[in-house]
């Protein structure tokens, strides 16, 4: 579990750090106070291959001809931005992050694998680790490049049943939303029997793309937490297109995936998102919680962290950051 945050030079991230991070973190904050780039640094500086992870975190801001740049304290070339994650067992890992042309950016790494301190470039195919070690590292940020999907639905809940992680409380959530749903399953469409996802009620199915956007959102982060094996999951906005009571759905898969060892980090502006996770936390989930109030002050990132146990009395304050 990353336990710690520190961050100089990325974006508009000039300096900032973020201490005692629990297994499920929620960033609130007005917009530009520095959510995004706080993801965009835990991907990076907690991937099995940091490389792959610029990649993503260049293509999430789309309309700009040169974004590799903008990687950078306020664009500018010829400098580096750097990323510090510790994790609860280990010493910390540092990247370095440089830019060299519009498409052209490397990282390079001091991390503490089992042959030792070791820094070095790695490319887009390669990853942190050397043959035949395991990564401590991996996370994933639940969320495609524009106009991508590398993980259809009908893959997710695939990966899901095979893993045996398909809850019946995922059906049974939805259900309450479709009134008359009885199941989701995979079925085929057209000559090449194309599998599509569907909603599968008394007398007919429904393809799950027509049952509306919140419906398919819901479904899409609930497969996704429940089909993977990395040991961080980032998530921008997960309320979405999503009626309060589809929030509170996600709030329940998001706080299941946690109790299963899962590290859960999102941003949100929602505050029914926000009370969906007090509904739906017992005490012991309560204890794994954190909100932190980002504002970003002259390029400084300041992080005011609210325990899990303190978020119901400071609720006030909370939703002046979400509204």
């Amino acid at each position: 579990m990353i336990t710690s945050l520190e961050i100089s030079g990325l974006r508009g991230i000039r300096e900032g750090k973020m201490d005692n991070l629990t297994p499920l973190v929620i960033l609130v904050g007005p917009n530009g106070c520095g959510k995004s780039t706080v993801l965009d640094a835990l991907l990076v500086g907690a991937s099995e291959n940091p490389q792959a992870a610029l990649d993503v975190a260049v293509r999430r801001h789309v309309g700009l001809k040169d974004s590799a740049r903008w990687l950078l304290w306020r664009g500018e070339q010829g400098i580096k931005a750097y990323i510090t994650t510790t994790r609860d067992k280990g010493s910390p890992r540092k990247c370095a992050l440089e830019v060299m042309g519009p498409a052209d950016f490397q990282c390079q790494i001091v991390d503490d694998l089992p042959s030792g301190q070791a820094k070095r470039a790695i490319n887009r195919e390669s990853t942190s680790t050397h043959a035949g070690e395991e990564s401590p590292f991996s996370a994933r940020l639940l969320e495609e490049p524009p106009g991508k999907e590398d993980r259809p639905l009908h893959q997710l809940v695939t990966l899901a049943y095979q893993r045996g992680r398909r809850d019946k409380r995922v059906v049974e959530q939805v259900r309450g939303m479709v009134p008359g749903m009885e199941d989701v399953r995979i079925l085929t469409e057209g000559d090449r029997g194309t599998p599509v996802v569907h909603l599968v009620l008394a007398d007919r199915t429904v393809p799950v793309t027509l049952a509306g956007d919140g419906i398919h959102a819901l479904l899409r982060v609930c497969f996704e937490l429940a089909s993977l094996d990395a040991q961080l999951v980032l998530l921008e906005e997960p309320e979405s297109h999503q009626h309060p009571a589809a929030m509170r759905q996600t709030a329940w898969a998001i706080v299941n995936a946690v109790r299963e060892g899962m590290q859960v980090v999102l941003t949100t502006h929602s505050l029914e998102l926000l009370d969906g996770f007090l509904a739906e936390s017992s005490p012991e989930d309560i204890d794994r919680l954190s909100v932190y109030r980002l504002q970003l002050i002259d390029g400084k990132l300041v992080a005011v962290a609210v325990p899990g146990r303190d978020v119901a009395f400071a609720r006030g304050q909370i939703e002046e950051d979400l509204r």
